[in-house]
């Protein structure tokens, strides 16, 4: 029971002396007086400002009068046991109500939305979410229901907001703890109701993206964009747009390193560092390699930790592989996952140095050692007897993995880079080739929905030979063509067909499948560059070493030197003995270089003057 005065305004107002419910507050201007006291609770309140709150700017003769009506039968109202109610006082020429904030249902709402965001980024999600709940059942109906005057609509938008406010963050939570499918119907409601809200179509589309329905979450984001744009002009705002690009990188949600605290049996408390990236949620093919690495990381050890490393060329699918599987083993890894992007294919690869100070960070340990060595043997230190699974996406070279490798045999690494790692000790190297047909197809499927790759099934075939079946020109496809619902596959195929513009097409948001080449395109030498232009213009599909001899203009152990050399850069793909292959993708993008080296020796030219060009003409007249 709350002693003294208690009051609800989410619906019908009610009052209370005692926690027993007073009778009904009379006439809805009484009402609305006593509103105004309430929400300002603790501060008086002018006689003009009570005038102004009920009736606006245009008050009748009698406001004045009413008003001091209203306020005497309140007090008996409010009283108790026959006295009149104390804390309602004489202010100057107003009123003052003096009980505390807490004793109006909706200040306590707002309280409570304020406690359960501080819990919510304190990562006390149920807590946080036991709150809210309790602030929803506060709720009776429309706040302040039959309330006349301005302030109270004022008051009733406000109040209403808060509502909703309280809903957002109920979903927010539920999305953070994966319930998305329970939370779609609710928001497609909500979203309906409240078309201009921009928060709820972002909650909509994280729920849908994150149940396995990209086309759906960016169908979504059009729909916002076109009535905003429409109806008033405006761009949906940076949230919302950034979000909408983070789904078509496939990369909603930022890798963060999430610690957690578990008890070892002494008693010492370690951190479970969980790294792992988001684990893609239309994640297609790969069956067999997924079996392989799940037996090769959960299956019986010897003397040495398990480390298998995936190869292939740039936009095959091995970041999402590693990551996948990564997932699908966590359990048999109850120390812990680390993961980090080694950016060996960039300009700037990181250090093992500084790769073992964050895990050594991760792990807890406050003083970080100077000196790879001395991080090195402080990190196997710490990871002996420990059950934990390391990531270390896109290396560089063996030289950069080789001090992150644990000695435990109770450990695993998943290693990911473009060319072959030579003197590590691997358990398995897997080479990855880009999707089958049948594979190609599940992808756009997943994103675009059979009923579209049915309707023009030799088209999404053509599309898949297109784009050579590799994982990520197949992502940016689907992409592109989940945001234009109304374009063929006819469309795009056209597009793609136009060889000078389909690298140039193969780009959405951040994903670009020339940016994908293009590093490992950059660090070869000189001759081997200029090898890889001549083959992609000289040479069929299948290249043997003495066509690809004629093409170079060398001899056949030279060339079949060149050939191993791009090989080894992931550019070209050993086929029969004496025979290698080049995707499609690759040749056209070796074939853009070309016309873009030709036009700049052209503008390098220098200009003919006049009396040159004519000096030129008479010279190669013929008589």
């Amino acid at each position: 029971m709350i002693p003294g005065l208690g009051f609800d305004v989410l619906g019908e107002m009610r009052a209370y002396r005692d926690g027993t419910e007073l009778p009904r507050l009379g006439a809805p201007q009484q009402q609305g007086t006593l509103l105004v006291l309430l929400l300002l609770a603790g501060h008086a309140v002018s006689m003009t400002q009570l005038v102004k709150a009920l009736w606006g700017e245009e008050p009748p003769a009698a406001a004045v009068r009413s008003i001091r009506t209203h306020i005497w039968r309140l007090r008996g109202l409010l009283g108790s046991e026959g006295s009149p109610a104390h804390e309602l006082l004489s202010v100057g020429d107003g009123y003052r109500l003096d009980i505390d904030a807490s004793a109006v249902d909706a200040n306590r709402a707002e309280a409570m939305l304020k406690k359960a965001l501080r819990l919510r980024l304190a990562g006390q999600s149920d807590t946080a979410s036991d709150i809210l709940d309790e602030a929803m059942d506060l709720w009776r109906g429309d706040p302040l229901a039959g309330v006349p005057g301005p302030f109270a609509e004022r008051q009733r938008d406000r109040l209403s907001e808060l509502r909703l406010t309280v809903t957002e963050e109920q979903l927010e939570l539920d999305l953070a703890r994966g319930r998305h499918q329970m939370t779609i119907l609710r928001l497609r409601e909500l979203a309906d109701a409240y078309p201009l809200r921009e928060r709820l179509h972002g909650l909509l589309m994280r729920a849908l993206y994150a149940a396995g329905r990209q086309a759906d979450a960016l169908a979504v984001f059009n729909a916002t964009r076109t009535l905003l744009v429409e109806e008033y002009g405006l761009e949906p705002g940076p949230q919302l747009t950034e979000l909408h690009q983070r789904i078509l990188q496939g990369d909603l949600l930022p890798a963060t390193v999430t610690e957690t605290v578990t008890v070892t049996p002494p008693g010492s408390a370690r951190l479970v560092p969980a790294q792992l990236p988001p684990d893609l949620p239309d994640f297609t093919g790969r069956t067999a390699e997924i079996d392989e690495l799940c037996e090769l990381l959960t299956g019986s050890r010897g003397s040495a930790p398990a480390v298998v490393s995936l190869t292939g060329m740039s936009g095959v699918g091995k970041s999402v592989l590693a990551v996948h599987v990564a997932h699908r083993v966590r359990d048999a890894y109850p120390d812990g996952q680390l993961f980090w992007g080694l950016r060996g294919t960039g300009d700037r690869p990181a250090h093992s140095s500084e790769v073992l100070a964050g895990f050594l960070s991760a792990l807890g340990v406050e003083a970080v050692p100077a000196g790879t060595a001395a991080r090195c043997r402080m990190f196997r230190s710490l990871l002996d007897g420990r059950k934990m699974l390391l990531v270390l996406d896109d290396a560089r070279d063996a030289d950069q993995v080789r001090d992150l490798l644990p000695g435990s045999s109770s450990c695993a690494v998943v290693v990911t880079h473009r060319a072959r790692l030579a003197g590590l000790p691997l358990t398995r190297q897997l080479g990855l080739r880009s999707f089958s047909h049948h594979e190609a197809l599940e992808l756009l499927g997943r994103t675009l929905g059979r009923h579209r790759l049915e309707r023009e099934p030799d088209e999404a075939l053509l599309l898949t030979e297109a784009c050579g079946g590799l994982p990520l020109a197949l992502r940016i496809l689907a992409t592109r063509l989940a945001a234009r619902p109304d374009w063929s596959l006819a469309v795009m195929g056209e597009r793609l067909g136009n060889e000078r513009r389909t690298v140039a097409e193969l780009q959405v948001g951040g994903l670009s499948v020339s940016n994908a080449l293009e590093p490992g395109y950059r660090r070869l030498p000189p001759e081997q560059a200029r090898a890889l232009r001549l083959l992609a213009r000289g040479t069929g599909e299948q290249i043997t070493v003495s066509a690809a001899a004629t093409v170079l203009h060398a001899d056949r152990f030279a060339t079949e030197d060149l050939l191993e050399a791009l090989v080894d850069a992931v550019l070209l793909e050993p086929a029969t003995p004496g025979s290698y292959t080049m995707h499609p993708l690759v040749r056209r993008f070796a074939r853009h270089h070309t016309r873009a080296e030709e036009t700049a020796k052209l503008r390098t030219v220098p200009a003919l003057s006049a009396a040159s060009r004519r000096t030129t003409y008479v010279v190669s007249r013929p008589e």
